[in-house]
């Protein structure tokens, strides 16, 4: 019969993964002796204390994810505020830049607007000059022109004379005949001079209109226009002087919005700092939150665990086998059958299969035949079977006989290695190579800078001594044989195979995942019950690891140490 092996369901949480069954007579053969009432009692005992266990982690694992949920809620909205808050820095920087600027160009603009006024100040007082100059030309202009008109009137009666004189020379000279020529002569220069003086007053009274005529009136004109523009600069230079002022008040309100954004500034950057490290402390506080679910659900899960694998709590009657076999569940379709012992099975069910605890089922599992089934309980790995008449545990013994041959050399190997392990740890102790109490050491010690983590204790040094030369040889003994280590009852390995427990390398966590094997806690399901088993033996399916190794075959056997329970010998073998 060909037997194969495939990953398991994974479990949602580490309570989840420990199998709560509730009793049922069913499961459990007939048992013989004056302690039956005591086993049944004890067995009834654990599961209760495994079911309260299992619902307060669950409850606890619930308020810690809802307190994680918040929590990371409240993280996100403080990350948000320090965005916000550095948006607004950032905005109230570029204020406080833009009111500097402002208020420099409003100082510059009041430098200029008093350099304005100081000018039209001084244009002012040249104004003022300049009017009291074109009045006194005015004037003498107006002066010049009476004087002009009274040389006019005085050339004008020259003339008059002159030309009398002429006519009077004339008449004379025409008086005396033959004899007048000097008189001729007088009249001829006095009608000169008459000619002469007219010409002087046409040129005197061109002068005279001159200075009384448009000149006149032009340096009227400049005279009124200076006097109009006295109160045009004076008011210009009261609008500079108070746009000046404005300025300056301007300046001044820029200068302390400048500040105000500085201050704004400097309490955004203090509000970021406080948003961040409450932001930190959220996502502290989150991560303690998911620590607490699962530092609970582990809890759990390993304190089910020792109660499984307990004498008192051990409710396997018979050894139980992994397989991987096709099985059809009447009509719902195929399912997987993923263990086997001579009371009943473990089955994966076909999709929308919802068995209840109780209820029965038709299996035809490939190389077994038909098996009658009744559900005891279910878990995340399954449903947990029953055989349910005696032609299917007829079937089921024959179909074991080729299972349990095939596993006897892996398991006598594994027995036969927890023995010797120990008898080297007694004689160790013996000798006083190795302390009791660091043999049963629990203080694991982490080592900084490894992941996955590593961790030390007590019992390392000897043990990395005492336990290679018997770990490699069985080892090598079978070359089916994957690894061999010892771990104590909380799944710690403090030495590997050589080949896989080379020293980690800081920093390297891919080369560490495939390498650094020892001083590591094998904590999960198949771990803690093959450390914690007190069988004579556990055979277990290791599922496909994240590494990419490929399903193995694991059997562990218990380690003793002058009767007390150190740990386990696990071996796993290639399928």
């Amino acid at each position: 019969m060909r037997l194969s092996f495939r990953p398991p369901h994974p479990p949602r949480d580490r309570a989840d993964a420990v199998e709560i069954l509730p009793p049922l007579a069913v499961a459990e053969p007939a048992a013989e002796g004056p302690d039956l009432g005591t086993g049944r009692a004890g067995r009834d005992a654990v599961d209760r204390v495994e079911a309260e266990l299992v619902r307060a982690a669950r409850a606890v694992g619930v308020a810690a994810r809802d307190g994680c949920a918040e929590t990371a809620a409240a993280a996100a909205d403080a990350a948000a505020l320090a965005r916000d808050l550095g948006t607004l820095r950032h905005r109230a920087g570029e204020a406080g830049a833009r009111g500097r600027a402002l208020g420099a160009s409003a100082e510059t603009l009041a430098a200029e607007a008093e350099g304005l006024s100081g000018v039209l100040v001084q244009a002012g007082r040249h104004l003022d000059r300049t009017d009291a100059q074109s009045r006194v030309l005015e004037a003498e202009m107006a002066s010049a022109a009476k004087d002009a008109a009274r040389v006019v009137e005085a050339v004008a009666t020259l003339a008059r004379q002159a030309n009398r004189l002429a006519l009077n020379a004339t008449v004379e000279a025409a008086r005396a005949g033959a004899g007048g020529d000097p008189l001729w002569q007088a009249a001829e220069e006095f009608k000169l001079l008459s000619a002469d003086a007219a010409r002087a007053v046409e040129e005197v009274r061109i002068l005279s209109r001159r200075l009384s005529g448009p000149g006149a009136v032009a340096m009227g004109s400049v005279a009124t226009s200076l006097a109009c523009l006295r109160p045009a600069f004076a008011t210009t230079g009261a609008a500079a002087r108070a746009q000046a002022e404005a300025a300056r008040h301007l300046a001044g309100e820029a200068l302390d919005l400048a500040d105000a954004t500085d201050d704004l500034d400097r309490d955004a950057a203090a509000a970021i700092l406080a948003a961040g490290e409450a932001a930190r402390r959220m996502a502290a506080a989150e991560s303690v939150g998911a620590g607490v679910a699962g530092l609970a659900g582990g809890l759990a899960g390993r304190t089910v665990a020792s109660l499984r694998q307990a004498e008192i709590g051990d409710r396997r009657v018979h050894d139980r086998y992994p397989v991987d076999l096709a099985a059809r569940v009447g009509n719902w379709g195929l399912g997987r059958v993923l263990d086997l012992s001579r009371g009943g099975l473990l089955l994966t069910p076909p999709e929308g299969c919802g068995a209840p605890a109780g209820s029965r089922l038709s299996l035809d599992v490939r190389g077994i035949g038909r098996l009658q089934v009744q559900v005891a309980g279910a878990s995340p790995r399954g449903l947990h079977c029953a055989l349910a008449d005696p032609a299917s545990e007829a079937r089921m013994r024959d179909a074991l006989v080729a299972v349990e041959e095939e596993n006897r050399p892996l398991i006598a190997a594994a027995r036969g290695g927890a023995a010797a392990v120990g008898t080297v740890l007694e004689q160790a102790l013996a000798e006083g190579r190795l302390a009791h109490h660091a043999l049963f050491d629990t203080s694991y010690r982490p080592v900084a800078g490894i992941e996955p983590p590593h961790y030390l204790t007590a019992a390392v040094p000897a043990l990395e001594d005492i336990l290679p030369p018997i770990l490699e040889p069985l080892l090598l003994a079978d070359p089916r044989t994957a690894f061999c280590f010892a771990v104590d009852r909380n799944g710690y390995a403090p030495v590997h195979n050589r080949a896989q427990a080379q020293a980690p390398r800081a920093g390297d966590p891919a080369w560490n995942a495939l390498h650094a094997r020892q001083r590591r806690l094998y904590d999960d399901r198949i771990g803690l019950s093959a450390a914690r088993s007190t069988r004579a033996f556990l055979v277990q399916a290791c599922p496909q690891d994240e590494a990419g190794r490929p399903p193995l075959r694991e059997v562990a056997a218990p380690i003793r140490v002058h009767g007390r329970h150190w740990g386990a010998l696990r071996m796993g073998f290639r399928i």
